[in-house]
């Protein structure tokens, strides 16, 4: 299984610490994610910060890695301020 934690504002908003998943890529993880948790827009899920055992994911091939057994995966909502 894939711990997924989530950070920011997307833990606080929707009231979500972390979640456990199964094997795959990140994509696939996102949409078990969504299917498990639809209060939470996939539009936050797609434009989080991504990390897999806290190295950050970038790009578009960000959503194409695969996850293994033991894995963690956070998610940060990008932040903005003034």
């Amino acid at each position: 299984m894939i711990i997924v934690k989530f950070f920011g504002l997307i833990s606080v908003d929707y009231n979500i610490r972390n979640i456990m998943v199964t094997e795959g890529s990140v994509k696939q993880a996102l949409e078990e994610i969504r299917k498990n948790c639809p209060h939470i827009p996939e539009q936050h899920l797609m434009k989080a910060l991504l990390f897999v055992n806290k190295q950050h994911l970038s790009g578009n091939k960000r959503f194409s890695v695969l996850l293994k057994d033991g894995d963690e995966l956070a998610l940060i909502n990008p932040s903005s301020g003034g």
